[in-house]
């Protein structure tokens, strides 16, 4: 068995390590044979042959969502793709992500879509409350995101967004509490296994730190698992679906977004839980059980960026009892 990963990443990278362990064979699109993935798949693709790339390959996933669309056509064609692309094309432009999960009942910011930038600045201008300014496609980790609060942030992000030619999703900055995520992994008939909720930090939208939770609520549990298998439903997926979503005072909650793969938030499930999402996602796309999705002990992950190995005390580090180190 072969599986075809789109995508050279850090998560593809981990998925084949995963999955290593199952005897699979894995074969890896991405412009770069140096990539993190590349370097250790059986076989390594450039996009340009892609088709040989679909047809090597058994059944095909991926580990990030702005993939070029004739390679998305491939993939759909092929057949080998369990998901279909409806979540893949929703997750490359944000406002449509947002319009369906809206259109379909889940607790979504209000937001609004403009045009261009000039656009976009005139509108929150009018709307005059806290707001976020998100270029539509290909926008991540903070990338294409302008927080504007008062007028003076107005004035400060006007000179970057006003050139921009792309729509952008403008959308309320709601008061929450804090942010959470769940990962779900989704079998061949649709059945879902939750793993653990985890707390989630971010810096200039970027995913610091997470851990998971001691005692969340019930409520929460619930209300997170019943919305994460509706758009298991929704999206028709087979494998990983990892949601994040914002909490408020009152427990009322919030979808930020969804991705259909796998999630930095569930790192911490590779020593914390009794299957890791990455194995999980291998045995979904080879047709074995998903494994038990539940948590051996209280954890969390900190996200190393930007920092070479040099610099890294991994004396100190791996002094903690527990501790893992995943370059």
């Amino acid at each position: 068995m072969k599986i075809g990963v789109i995508g050279g990443g850090q998560l593809g990278l981990l998925t084949i390590l995963e999955g290593k362990k199952l005897g699979v064979d894995f074969a890896v699109l991405d412009k770069d044979p140096n990539a993190p993935a590349s370097k250790i798949a059986d076989a390594w693709y450039p996009p340009e042959k892609v088709k040989s790339f679909v047809a090597s390959c058994d059944v095909l996933t991926y580990e990030f969502e702005h993939i070029d669309p004739r390679i998305v056509e491939a993939a759909e064609k092929s057949g080998k793709l369990l998901s279909g692309t409806l979540p893949l094309l929703l997750k490359q432009d944000k406002i449509e992500e947002k319009r369906f999960l809206k259109k379909k009942g889940y607790p979504v910011p209000d937001f609004w879509a403009a045009e261009n930038g000039a656009e976009a600045l005139r509108l929150a201008k009018e709307l005059r409350r806290p707001l976020i300014l998100k270029i539509s496609r290909f926008g991540y980790d903070g990338k294409g995101q302008f927080v504007v609060k008062s007028e003076k942030d107005l004035k400060a992000v006007a000179a970057q967004v006003a050139p921009v030619k792309e729509r952008f999703l403008i959308e309320e900055l709601v008061a929450f509490e804090m942010e959470v995520s769940c990962v779900g992994v989704a079998d061949r008939k649709r059945a879902v296994r939750f793993f653990p909720i985890t707390q989630n930090d971010h810096v200039d939208g970027i995913l610091l730190k997470n851990r998971t939770l001691d005692q969340p609520a019930p409520v929460l549990v619930k209300q997170v698992q019943r919305h994460l298998k509706g758009l298991v439903n929704d999206l028709d997926l087979v494998g990983l679906l990892a949601v994040e979503f914002f909490v408020g005072k009152k427990g009322e909650i919030w979808i930020n977004e969804y991705a259909p793969r796998p999630h930095n938030t569930g790192h911490y499930t590779l020593d914390g839980a009794e299957t890791s999402q990455f194995e999980a996602l291998v045995r979904v796309l080879v047709d074995l059980p998903t494994g038990a999705t539940g948590l051996l002990a209280p954890c969390g992950m900190v996200n190393i960026l930007g920092l070479d190995m040099k610099e890294l005390d991994l004396k100190k580090i791996l002094s903690v009892e527990g501790a893992r180190l995943y370059w």
